[in-house]
């Protein structure tokens, strides 16, 4: 008897992706299960659906406000088992979401304000892009800062939200931003890293998570680091969050010395941006990826974010070398076809910095952390489903010859993602050796010491399982194109 498949909608049910993460992740797990998933039936998780033969009965009618609970299993049995099993799951997540207060949960920003009273200035939003606006100017209109996590929001609002914001002395830190520390404290993706003297503004999540890593590891600590969202600066938006940040740094009298991190940004903006920070009085370094103008004086351009980092520590009156690495790593062997850097990246900005120092080189880079892979998924440093299966497809690519990945630590992201990770990598590997190619993976963990994950336990689980390991998304960058050039004798 061949596998059953079962599969239950839930017209008009949204859950949180994390919560469907962990159900699908629970149910996997029971006997004869050979595949399942929860998720909201946006057009990316039906893609996965499909791919996975789960798109099946009421799901392939399934639209993105439904929840669709899928099974594959040995039997009849334990595909209902797992099916219930889901459904128990869920309800017991709605009963703590519902049940752990002592009086009903504000159910609205505006409500929770007012509970808070004047000790609330800062609302952190996290809903469904469709959604995300709306509550934020819900914030805003109750005099709150706004940390807007939120991704998949029009630019219009985005425009909108920080003119009004500006206005009225607000700061709205996003959409789609991924990391601030605030007085110490961690918003979205942070690390745990020692207060100190630099601040930072970043139109970039992982861009700043990476400086704030380096700084501490060579010493410094953060004073505050303020994210922008990764559209801050476009040409629309104008720099409008990156520019309050440099004059909040500017007065912020335990800040010494200012890094400003950026993907790539609208030239005209750019130069708004580094005229502002001419005019601080304080020792900025810019890291704005792919920009070439020559900065204003009193402003130091970095190449990369590693670069930025040993920078600061400079300008600090700090002792470190700025200049890149040479990696003592023995070449694997290649085979002759194999002349592409495949990378699968979590952030964003690690992943445009990457490209920049491939140069040249045959290249295909992914950001699993774009719009459109977490429309109704959770973000890759939480979910690396996505990720994972391309790991695979790369195993079996006989044009690859390096794979670069990013393992970013520190709160909100997944638990132990070595443990995710490491068996995979054994996969991949082998799989490529029976092809009879070598396949070498190098990687970046961005974390600390102090990180609730581990950094040591994290790379010696990674190394164990065959990658090779670097202090830097850069250095891992520089050593890939490195190789590829040695195989083409370049």
């Amino acid at each position: 008897m061949g596998a059953v498949t079962r599969v239950q909608v839930r017209r008009q049910v949204y859950a949180d992706s994390v919560a469907l993460m962990q159900v699908t992740t629970a149910i996997s797990d029971l006997p004869g299960v050979e595949s399942a998933a929860v998720a909201m039936a946006t057009e990316l998780n039906r893609e996965v659906l499909a791919a996975a033969g789960l798109l099946v009965g009421e799901a392939a009618t399934a639209g993105p406000n439904d929840l669709v609970i899928a099974v594959r299993a040995a039997s009849e049995a334990q595909a209902d088992a797992a099916l219930a099993r889901a459904e128990a799951l869920l309800a017991e997540r709605r009963r703590e979401a519902t049940g752990v207060a002592q009086e009903p949960l504000p159910r609205s920003v505006r409500s929770a304000a007012r509970r808070l009273g004047e000790g609330a200035n800062l609302a952190l939003i996290s809903v469904p892009g469709l959604y995300a606006a709306g509550e934020a100017w819900q914030a805003l209109l109750q005099g709150l800062h706004v940390f807007l996590f939120s991704d998949n929001v029009p630019l219009a609002d985005e425009v909108a939200l920080k003119r009004h914001a500006r206005e009225h002395d607000l700061l709205v830190m996003g959409p789609d931003c991924g990391t601030a520390i605030i007085n110490g404290v961690g918003l979205g993706f942070a690390n745990v890293v020692r207060r100190g003297r630099i601040g930072l503004v970043g139109a970039s999540g992982s861009g700043m998570q990476e400086v704030a890593v380096l700084l501490h590891r060579l010493g410094e600590g953060i004073s505050q680091a303020i994210g922008t969202g990764g559209r801050d600066l476009y040409e629309q938006v104008g720099g409008i969050t990156t520019l309050q940040g440099l004059a909040l740094l500017r007065d912020d009298p335990q800040t010494e010395a200012i890094v400003i991190v950026s993907k790539p940004p609208a030239p005209a903006v750019a130069e708004w941006v580094l005229g502002a920070a001419a005019e601080t009085g304080k020792p900025v370094i810019a890291c704005l990826l792919g920009l070439t103008a020559e900065p204003p004086r009193g402003v130091q351009a970095a190449r990369s974010l590693d670069e930025a980092a040993r920078l600061a520590v400079a300008a600090r009156g700090g002792r470190v070398a700025v200049g890149e690495e040479e990696s003592d790593t023995p070449w694997p062997r290649l085979r002759p076809d194999q002349c592409e850097v495949r990378g699968l990246y979590c952030g964003g900005t690690l992943r445009d910095e990457a490209r920049l120092a491939l140069g040249d080189v045959s290249q295909r880079l992914i950001d699993f952390g774009d719009d459109q892979y977490t429309q109704g998924r959770a973000h890759p440093m939480i979910d690396p489903t996505l990720r994972n299966q391309a790991l695979l497809a790369a195993a079996d690519d006989p044009r690859v010859a390096v794979v670069l990945l990013d393992v970013i630590l520190g709160y909100g992201a997944h638990p132990d993602p070595a443990a995710d990770l490491a068996p995979l990598l054994r996969q991949a590997r082998e799989r490529a050796a029976a092809a009879g190619r070598e396949l070498p993976v190098f990687v970046h963990v961005a974390g600390t010491d102090l990180d609730p994950q581990g950094l040591e336990r994290q790379e010696e689980a990674l190394r164990a399982a065959g990658a090779t390991l670097f202090a830097s998304n850069h250095r891992a960058a520089v050593a890939a194109r490195r190789l590829v050039e040695a195989r083409a004798g370049t």
